[in-house]
């Protein structure tokens, strides 16, 4: 519905938006996202982006 994908679009990535969590894990790559379920890649995007 969001249309969530793994790579950034625009420039707007996952990481820089507020609703992105990193994982609290060192080798951990993925977080999580207050929005979406599932792992979230710091690096991916969607609709529902809103940057920090």
């Amino acid at each position: 519905m969001l249309h969530y994908q793994e790579s950034p679009k625009d420039g707007k990535s996952c990481s820089d938006c507020t609703s992105f969590r990193p994982s609290t894990a060192p080798d951990s790559e993925t977080g999580t996202c207050k929005i979406l379920e599932g792992l979230i890649s710091p690096h991916g995007w969607c609709m529902a982006f809103s940057r920090r």
